[in-house]
């Protein structure tokens, strides 16, 4: 009897467990096709609260705190153009990424997008953070990198900062174009995991053709 029982009760947890997990796929595909479309403020807002949800409700996923991080950026790149709104919002990327960080430590997306979010807070005021900050997101690629030497979007990153970093900063344009040529072809064999970032092949191929 006392058999039957425990087989029971492992059988309702297992199917529990299943569901909560079925559960966390659906909503997480639904936010990110709200990512996707995402074009003004209230749509960027909406989709953060979606990830939001989620992130309350699976306390131990890293992919959640990493969009609603990557939401925040890409707020404060495409939407927001009042300079104290943009550090606001990438102080709020920034949060939500060390998040990501402590619950899937040593993750080559999470440092490639935390080296993401710090050149853009440098590019808020580069003249009082150029110094600091550009040795600090390149830092960051570079451990992504390291991580993971087959993800294009920390190639790209580096790519990108070096193409907007001066010269006497050890950037340029013309350094920026055998990185980006790398990136792409990353880009072209990589094949995105169920619900993992699949974000930046557009984005290399725009600041690619700019040599055209």
């Amino acid at each position: 009897m006392k058999t039957l029982i425990l087989i029971a009760t492992l059988s309702l947890l297992t199917t529990i467990t299943n569901a909560q997990s079925v559960n966390y796929d659906v909503e997480m595909q639904r936010a990110i096709k709200m990512l996707d479309t995402a074009k003004t403020k209230n749509g960027y807002f909406n989709t953060i609260n979606s990830f939001k949800k989620i992130a309350i409700s699976d306390e131990k996923e890293w992919l959640p705190q990493y969009y609603i991080a990557y939401c925040n950026l890409v707020l404060g790149i495409r939407v927001y153009e009042d300079e104290e709104a943009k550090d606001n919002t990438y102080d709020t990327a920034i949060k939500y990424i060390n998040k990501a960080d402590t619950l899937s430590p040593n993750n080559s997306e999470v440092y490639a997008l935390k080296g993401y979010i710090t050149f853009m807070q440098m590019a808020v005021s580069p003249q009082q953070r150029a110094m600091k900050m550009i040795p600090e997101a390149n830092v960051l690629i570079a451990k992504s990198i390291a991580l993971n030497p087959e993800n294009p979007r920390a190639y790209l990153l580096k790519g990108q900062n070096t193409y907007y970093t001066p010269e006497m900063f050890g950037g340029g344009k013309d350094d920026a174009k055998p990185i980006l040529t790398i990136a792409n072809e990353k880009f072209e064999k990589f094949k995105s995991k169920n619900l993992a970032p699949n974000w930046g092949k557009t984005r290399c191929e725009e600041l690619l053709k700019s040599y055209n």
